[in-house]
């Protein structure tokens, strides 16, 4: 089983990519999923820290219905740098133990019950800053023009283009650097079509390198 890797910055069109490996049938994570459900489950670990950490400096973080509000945790972390290396210390080794299991459970699946492609994508924006990039075969960085990521963020999640901008700027201090340490680079600044064609060569280069070895 050949593992992927899909980092970049918020917008750049990850989830896109994503979707054209698991729509050639590939075991695809999108660790945001993942985050979601220890952000929904009052009984996880992760939760009980989030409550500790920020429930006295968030305004309602948490929701009528037990869950964490991660639009305003969102907000606050976003804006201190501090706040938001504390929020990735509590995730991160959760994010290596969760994934780590998982390819240990695909890799003793036949093929067919695996993957047919036999390609396991992981789709996270932390792929490098967490250290998960270390579990995976190949890496590929996806990134676009600033302006680009920041409309792209404010259309889809539907938020304040300040709110975008703000989201855009933190991450691309904390992650760019990270952009060098990529076996692939796609810049994603066109269609869904050229987006297509970037994928299929990817596909392509990342067979011919495991061919090779």
């Amino acid at each position: 089983m050949i593992k992927i890797g899909i980092g970049g910055i918020a917008g750049a069109g990850k989830s896109a990519l994503r979707d054209m490996f698991k729509g050639d049938g590939a075991a695809v994570v999108n660790l945001d999923e993942v985050a979601h459900c220890f952000y929904s489950d009052p009984e996880s670990d992760i939760y009980a820290r989030l409550i500790a950490e920020f429930e006295s400096r968030v305004a309602g973080l948490v929701n009528p219905d037990k869950s964490i509000n991660r639009k305003k945790l969102g907000e606050f972390v976003f804006a201190d740098r501090a706040a938001l290396d504390k929020l990735n210390a509590i995730f991160y080794k959760a994010f290596r133990d969760y994934i780590e299991n998982l390819i240990i459970e695909l890799e003793r699946k036949p093929l067919t019950e695996k993957t047919g492609s036999g390609l396991f994508v992981l789709d996270a924006a932390v792929l490098f800053d967490s250290g998960l990039d270390s579990l995976m075969d190949f890496n590929v960085w996806v990134g676009a023009k600033k302006e680009t990521l920041v409309a792209r963020l404010a259309e889809r999640r539907k938020i304040r283009k300040k709110y975008a901008e703000s989201i855009v700027e933190t991450q691309l201090k904390a992650y760019s650097r990270f952009r060098v340490k990529a076996d692939f680079t796609i810049d994603n600044d066109g269609t869904l079509a050229e987006l297509k064609n970037m994928y299929l060569k990817l596909i392509k280069e990342i067979r011919e390198n495991v061919n090779k070895s």
